[in-house]
């Protein structure tokens, strides 16, 4: 296998194209889901460490290990009921992984392993129509925030731009428009980083060089079978401790041994759950600053929203499509 990898490493670099596959239960949410997923364009798609995967379980003497098998690709999802100021509305959360983030550096603070993508598309309750498009690492780092044209002017920051926004060194569409019929969210990502390079609609990709991503219940993570047990399952996150809730062999030296230890939180850039960290044990929080990271929690959606700037009172159903 390895040598293998080394040979696609060297082959010419070629994007590869993931477009959702449809559920295996076809209920009320999976449908929903499965219509507005995100397709995925992977550059240099060919090394394993930028496919996307499937987060395992195995052990071995005892000792559990966790990874993501990159032959086999995989989108969780799941359908949250939240409130935008007046405004009622769906949360669908679709999140993938990586084997790791390969960045160019081999040493032991560029290594982290099991690394995820967060795509949160907001829709409108009644109507189903995207409002707002989230991208975020599973660490909680590089948030770009995209409202579609549903969402009128009047809601967004005050000094929105019209045409780009600024995503530390990404440039990505200020506003996107809305899928129609035959249409899908697309979203572009880096070799190596995995950092989000353009998010735009397009007609849904099809033909023999599309991979099908099999889309899963989000809760399926917590129950993976384990590998070299006798039918025992278990969670891709750490169930107890100072890590409940972190997504288990995902710790990020970089950012652990340098803002870690500055902000007194060592598990700063390492993977977590996503929901209500009563629950999953963990806050999904986007800012840096420990006095910011309460009201950055993107499980509470409208709050942070507010924090960005976004004016919630006219978020209201009423409010007219630019």
């Amino acid at each position: 296998m390895h040598g293998l990898a080394t040979a696609w490493e060297r082959a010419p670099a070629v994007p590869w194209s993931y477009a959702p596959a449809p559920p295996a239960v076809a209920d009320e949410h999976m449908a929903l889901l499965a219509r507005c997923a995100p397709a995925f364009v992977l550059e240099e798609g060919e090394a394993e460490y930028n496919r996307i995967g499937t987060p395992a379980l195995s052990s071995r003497a005892g000792i559990e290990r966790a990874r993501v098998d990159p032959l086999r690709p995989a989108l969780y999802a799941e359908v949250r009921a939240e409130r935008v100021g007046e405004r009622e509305v769906f949360q669908l959360v679709y999140r993938i992984h990586f084997d790791q983030l390969a960045l160019r550096a081999r040493t032991i603070l560029s290594l982290h392993r099991n690394a995820g993508l967060l795509v949160l598309v907001t829709v409108d309750r009644e109507t189903l129509v995207p409002l707002v498009v989230t991208t975020v690492h599973t660490c909680g780092c590089w948030l770009a925030v995209q409202p579609t044209a549903a969402l009128a002017a009047a809601a967004l920051p005050e000094d929105w731009p019209v045409e780009h926004i600024e995503v530390y060194g990404e440039t990505l569409p200020a506003r996107l428009a809305v899928p129609a019929e035959g249409q899908r969210l697309f979203v572009s990502l880096r070799t190596r980083s995995h950092r989000v390079a353009g998010v735009s609609v397009a007609a849904a990709p099809h033909g023999p060089g599309v991979l099908a991503l099999p889309l899963h219940d989000l809760d399926e993570l917590e129950r993976l079978p384990i590998a070299g047990t006798h039918g025992e399952t278990g969670s891709f996150f750490y169930e107890r401790g100072y890590l409940r809730g972190y997504v288990k062999g995902a710790w990020a030296p970089l950012e652990g041994l340098t803002l870690g230890l500055l902000t007194l939180d060592l598990r700063l850039g390492m993977d977590r759950a996503f929901g209500d960290p009563a629950e999953t044990g963990a806050r999904f929080f986007t800012a840096l600053a420990p006095w910011k990271r309460e009201a950055s929690r993107l499980d509470r959606f409208g709050r942070a929203l507010e924090g960005l700037g976004f004016r919630l009172a006219a978020f209201a159903p009423e409010s007219p499509v630019n």
